[in-house]
């Protein structure tokens, strides 16, 4: 691999500081992202709540903790290993409810 292809690679090693995400008001992040691809390992802390119904779509897979999704009268659990995708006409709003804080890679896409 040439420096010229590594120079366009975007990495967030595991010891960098999380930063608030600007996604999700009260949750923490580590965010990369290109014209055309965001992905963010986002920590969501017991009793995270968020503020909006987001009508984006994503693809989660939780490495750590639980959370849960609301998508309009339902509400789906996801656990540590669980992966899943939200298409985008699926309004969703997440929370933890739970004593641990939980931990997310997202994928966003529209």
């Amino acid at each position: 691999m040439s420096n010229t292809n590594l120079s366009k690679v975007k990495v967030s090693k595991k010891d960098e500081t999380f930063t608030a995400d600007k996604a999700s008001t009260g949750a923490f992040s580590r965010w990369l992202e290109t014209d055309k691809q965001r992905l963010r390992v986002v920590k969501y802390p017991t009793g995270y709540e968020a503020d909006h119904v987001c009508y984006e779509g994503h693809a989660f897979f939780v490495t750590e903790g639980s959370i849960k999704i609301e998508m309009g009268e339902e509400v789906a659990e996801w656990e540590t290993g669980d992966a899943f995708i939200i298409p985008g006409d699926v309004p969703h709003r997440v929370f933890n409810p739970y004593d641990d804080d939980a931990t997310v890679v997202v994928v966003d896409h529209g």
